[in-house]
C-alpha cells in the first residue's frame, strides 16, 4: 500500500527525506523527484537530486549512498557547490565521513574567476584536490586565450596555490613556455611576479624583477632590483604592515648612478593609527638624497615636483556639554628641489595647535585658538612663535530662513622669541583688534513648469543670494617684524570673504573693508525633498577698501585705488555628463582681464574629454598662457586609446605628449603607450621620450615594456 502512494506523491511534488549518518557524520538533507531504499541500508534518489550538507551541495541526476560504507555514488551533471568553488563532473564518488573522493572530467570553478579542469580529479580533504591531466586558467570558459596543461598537479585551497609538474604555458593554443615545476597562486603568497621592462632616453632600457614576500598575514614586502643600461642596478624596497591600530608602509631605493658617479637615494612611507581616547596619528615621510632625483626616477606628474614634504600629526577632538576642542601637535620638514641644499628651508619642529569654543548663550559662543610653533634652519632667522586669538561670535537668522547674519569680534596676540641674540629686539610683540559682519540673503523662486527625468517631476528653481562683508581690522605697522610663513596674496575666491588677505600668521592686515559676492543659481528641484541638482551657477564679487594702508611695504604695496578686481565664475551642466567651466579676474580700472582659465568636461560611457586653457597677463603676474588635452576613448568593444597634451602657446611647443592604445581582452591585455617631455630636467639634457607596451594575463600577473 505504501508504494502506490510514493508513486502518487512523487508525481506531484518532490519528496524530502532527512536521514542521519552513523557515527560522526553530517545530518544531511536529500531532495529526488523519486526516493526508494533497500533493506542492506542501499538508498537510490533519483531525477533531480539535491543533498544538502552543513558545508556543501551536491545535485545529479542519479545518487546511490551506501550508508554503512558511508559512500556516496552520484552520476549525470554533477555540481557540487561551497564558498570555496564549484564543482562540475559526469560522475563523482565521496566518502562522507573523511569527505575524500574522485570525479571524472571535473571543472573547478573558484570565487575568484580562477577555473582548473581535470580529466580526473582525486579530492584529498575538505581544501586539497589531486588533478590528472590538469588544464588552468582565468579566461572564460569558451575563451582559452591563454592557459597553464599539466600532466599532474596538486590544488591547495587553503594554502592558495595549484603546483604542477611538466607544465607548458599555452598562448592562443600553442605551447610557448615549459616548466618542470610550475606554482600558480590564487591568493596573497610569495614568489617572483612578472617582470617589467621599459625603453627611454634617460634611463635606457630598464629591466626589473619583482620578488613579493608575505610570511605573514598582517604584513608583506616587495623587493624588486631594478636595471637601467644608462643609470645601473637599483634596488628598491617596499614593506606594509596592518594591525589593530592602522597601517604602515616604508619605501626605500638606492642607486649608484653610473651618470653622475654618485649613490643616490630615496626614503618614503606613512603610518596612520587610531589611538585610545579618540587620538589620530598620522605621519608621511618624502626624502630624496639630490634635488635631481626626482626628475630622473620619478615616473607620471611627479617629475614636476618642486617640494617634497614629510611631516606626523598627533590629534585629538574631544566635546564634554557646551564645550568643544580640539589639538594637534604636528612637526613637518620640506625638501626644496630647487636649491642644491637645504640649508635655508624653513622647517615646523614641532608646533602645538588648539581651539576650543564654548556656547555662552544659544546664540553666542566663545572661540579661542592658540599656536605655537618652532621654526628652524640651518641659515636665517629662526624661533619661537606664539599666537592666541580669542573671539566672540553671535549667529542670527530669521526663523523663516531666508537673511542670515554673523557677527565676530576678537584679537589676535602675537609674540616671538628669536634665536638671534644680536637683534636689537629679539622678542617681538603684535596685537590687533578685529571685527567682521556677515550678511546673507536667498532670494528664492520655485517654477511652475519642469521636467520629467526618469519618472519623477524636477521643478525648476531660480535663487538669487547676496552676501555682503564688513571688515574692520586694527593693526600696527609689522614690516620689522620676522616673516616665517605668510605672503601677501592676490584675490581669490577663498579670500574675498576674509578680513586678512596674508597667508600664514605673521602679518595681519589693516583694513576697514566691505566685500560683495553675489551668486545666482538656476536648479531641478523635485517635490520628494531630494537635494536640488545645479544646472547653471553664475557668481561675481568684489571689495572695496576704505583705508588703502600697507602694514609692509615689502610684501604688500598699497593699493592704488580702493576698488579691487572683479571676481567672476560660470559653471554650466546642461547635461549630468557634460560640465563647462569659466572663471577669471577683471581689472575694471586698466580694463583687462588678469588672468582666467576656462575648461571643458564631457563623459559619455568609456569615452571622455578634458580640455582647459589658462592664461595670466604680465602685468598681473608671470605671464602663462597653456592648452591642456586629455582624452580616452572606445574604439570598439575592446580597443580603448588615450592621450594628453600639453601645449605651451607662447613657446608654441607641445611641453608634454602622451597617445596609448589598449586592447582589453576578458583574460588577456595588450597596451601600447608613447610618451615625449620637452623640457631638459634632471641629469639630462635634451627632452626625454620613450614607449611602454603592456602584455598582462589576467591571473598571472602582467608584462610591461
Amino acid at each position: 500500500m505504501f508504494q502506490p502512494l510514493l508513486m502518487i506523491c512523487s508525481a506531484i511534488m518532490s519528496i524530502t527525506l532527512s536521514m542521519t549518518m552513523i557515527a560522526a557524520a553530517e545530518p544531511v538533507d536529500i531532495t529526488a523527484d523519486e526516493i526508494s531504499r533497500s533493506a542492506d541500508g542501499v538508498m537510490i534518489a533519483r531525477g533531480n537530486v539535491v543533498i544538502k550538507r552543513q558545508w556543501d551541495t551536491l545535485m545529479a541526476d542519479h545518487v546511490t549512498y551506501r550508508s554503512q560504507q558511508q559512500v556516496l555514488e552520484a552520476k549525470g551533471h554533477v555540481v557540487i557547490k561551497s564558498e570555496k568553488a564549484i564543482i562540475e563532473a559526469d560522475q563523482a564518488m565521496m566518502h562522507t565521513q573523511s569527505n575524500t573522493g574522485h570525479m571524472d572530467h571535473a571543472i573547478i570553478k573558484m570565487p575568484s574567476g580562477d577555473r582548473l579542469t581535470a580529466k580526473r580529479l582525486k579530492q584529498l580533504d575538505d581544501h586539497t584536490y589531486e588533478a590528472d591531466q590538469m588544464i588552468f586558467s582565468s579566461c572564460p570558459i569558451d575563451d582559452d586565450s591563454w592557459r597553464v596543461a599539466a600532466s599532474h598537479a596538486v590544488l591547495d585551497q587553503q594554502d592558495g596555490s595549484v603546483t604542477a609538474q611538466h607544465a607548458r604555458f599555452e598562448l592562443l593554443g600553442f605551447p610557448i613556455l615549459y616548466s618542470p615545476w610550475w606554482q600558480q597562486p590564487l591568493k596573497r603568497k610569495s614568489g617572483l611576479l612578472i617582470p617589467k621592462v621599459a625603453f627611454g632616453k634617460r634611463r635606457g632600457t630598464e629591466v626589473s624583477l619583482p620578488y613579493y614576500f608575505a610570511p605573514y598575514a598582517n604584513w608583506d614586502a616587495t623587493l624588486t632590483p631594478h636595471w637601467m643600461s644608462e643609470r645601473g642596478l637599483m634596488g628598491e624596497l617596499e614593506a606594509r604592515h596592518i594591525s589593530s591600530l592602522g597601517y604602515e608602509e616604508i619605501n626605500i631605493a638606492s642607486i649608484s648612478d653610473t651618470v653622475t658617479a654618485s649613490r643616490r637615494s630615496r626614503l618614503g612611507g606613512s603610518v596612520n593609527w587610531q589611538l585610545p581616547a579618540s587620538m589620530q596619528f598620522s605621519a608621511s615621510g618624502d626624502y630624496v638624497s639630490d634635488n635631481l632625483y626626482v626628475a630622473d626616477y620619478a615616473t607620471g606628474d611627479q617629475i614636476s615636483s618642486v617640494y617634497l614634504h614629510s611631516g606626523a600629526t598627533l590629534s585629538q577632538a574631544a566635546r564634554y556639554n557646551k564645550l568643544e576642542g580640539s589639538w594637534s601637535l604636528q612637526a613637518a620638514y620640506v625638501q626644496n628641489l630647487l636649491l642644491p641644499n637645504n640649508d635655508t628651508t624653513l622647517q615646523i619642529l614641532p608646533r602645538l595647535q588648539s581651539h576650543a569654543q564654548w556656547r555662552l548663550l544659544p546664540n553666542m559662543m566663545l572661540h579661542l585658538g592658540q599656536q605655537s610653533t618652532r621654526f628652524s634652519r640651518r641659515i636665517g632667522q629662526d624661533g619661537w612663535r606664539v599666537n592666541l586669538h580669542p573671539y566672540i561670535e553671535i549667529p542670527w537668522s530669521l526663523e523663516a530662513g531666508g537673511v542670515s547674519a554673523v557677527l565676530r569680534a576678537g584679537s589676535q596676540h602675537t609674540r616671538y622669541k628669536l634665536q638671534d641674540t644680536t637683534l636689537l629686539n629679539a622678542n617681538p610683540i603684535r596685537t590687533t583688534g578685529e571685527a567682521s559682519l556677515e550678511v546673507r540673503m536667498d532670494f528664492e523662486r520655485v517654477g511652475e513648469r519642469g521636467v520629467v527625468e526618469r519618472g519623477r517631476f524636477r521643478q525648476w528653481r531660480h535663487v538669487v543670494s547676496p552676501i555682503m562683508r564688513y571688515d574692520h581690522v586694527s593693526a600696527p605697522n609689522q614690516s620689522l617684524l620676522p616673516n616665517f610663513d605668510s605672503g601677501f596674496g592676490q584675490l581669490t575666491w577663498s579670500n574675498l570673504l576674509s578680513g586678512n588677505h596674508f597667508s600664514g600668521l605673521d602679518r595681519v592686515e589693516k583694513t576697514k573693508r566691505f566685500s560683495l559676492l553675489l551668486e545666482n543659481r538656476l536648479q531641478l528641484k523635485s517635490k520628494d525633498g531630494v537635494a536640488a541638482s545645479d544646472i547653471l551657477i553664475v557668481r561675481g564679487g568684489m571689495s572695496y577698501d576704505l583705508l588703502q594702508q600697507s602694514i609692509d611695504v615689502t610684501l604688500q604695496a598699497a593699493p592704488a585705488r580702493p576698488l579691487s578686481n572683479l571676481l567672476a565664475e560660470v559653471i554650466w551642466q546642461p547635461l549630468t555628463n557634460m560640465r563647462i567651466y569659466s572663471s577669471g579676474q577683471y581689472n575694471p580700472a586698466d580694463g583687462y582681464w588678469t588672468n582666467y582659465t576656462a575648461a571643458a568636461d564631457v563623459t559619455l560611457s568609456a569615452n571622455s574629454l578634458h580640455v582647459d586653457y589658462q592664461f595670466t597677463d604680465r602685468r598681473y603676474s608671470t605671464k602663462v598662457q597653456f592648452l591642456n588635452v586629455r582624452a580616452n576613448a572606445a574604439l570598439g568593444r575592446r580597443w580603448k586609446a588615450s592621450a594628453t597634451w600639453q601645449y605651451d602657446m607662447l613657446l608654441k611647443l607641445s611641453q608634454q605628449t602622451t597617445l596609448g592604445l589598449k586592447y582589453d581582452h576578458p583574460c588577456w591585455t595588450l597596451g601600447l603607450e608613447t610618451y615625449k617631455l620637452i623640457s631638459p630636467i634632471g641629469t639630462g639634457t635634451s627632452a626625454n621620450y620613450g614607449y611602454r607596451l603592456l602584455l598582462e594575463f589576467k591571473g598571472l600577473g602582467s608584462v610591461a615594456f
